[in-house]
């Protein structure tokens, strides 16, 4: 199975100078479902903190392709899971090559299943390793990519 998935960037300079430590660096994202964000660079690499720089939108993928291989994997075992959050980390620094690039991606999954559903740790990380075997995007990238799943 194949399948494509576009979105729509546009940029346009503002009235500032066009150096690189002045250019605005926000431009617009827009999804196929009509959904549009603002992105910038870091504020470290002169960008607009208000809004989400490549690297969060690229942990924000890798999290939320985890989160819904995990429930894929959780419906499977017949787990309800009734919450799922996660605080996902991507560390920019220079890489192998002394370019800078996300090495790692840190995702630290908490979730709740439904009541009497019972899941002990070792299940918990299995189900979450499956989900990481499993997962798109995960599977996409050549930064590492480390759960730590809190067990609750």
């Amino acid at each position: 199975m194949m399948s494509e998935h576009k979105i729509s960037l546009s940029w346009k300079k503002g009235s500032e100078e066009f150096t690189f430590e002045t250019y605005d660096r926000t431009h617009a994202i827009q999804f196929n479902g009509g959904q549009s964000i603002f992105s910038s660079s870091t504020k470290e690499t002169f960008g607009n903190d208000e809004h989400a720089n490549p690297e969060e939108l690229l942990a924000s993928a890798v999290s939320s392709c985890h989160m819904l291989t995990f429930l894929a994997v959780a419906s499977k075992k017949k787990k309800i899971v009734t919450d799922y959050t996660d605080e996902a980390t991507a560390i920019l620094e220079k890489g192998d090559s002394g370019k800078m690039q996300v090495t790692k991606i840190f995702l630290k999954p908490r979730v709740r299943f439904g009541d009497g559903v019972e899941v002990s740790q070792d299940e918990l990380e299995k189900m979450h390793d499956a989900a990481h075997r499993n997962c798109f995007i995960g599977l996409s990238v050549k930064s590492e990519v480390i759960v730590e799943p809190e067990f609750s």
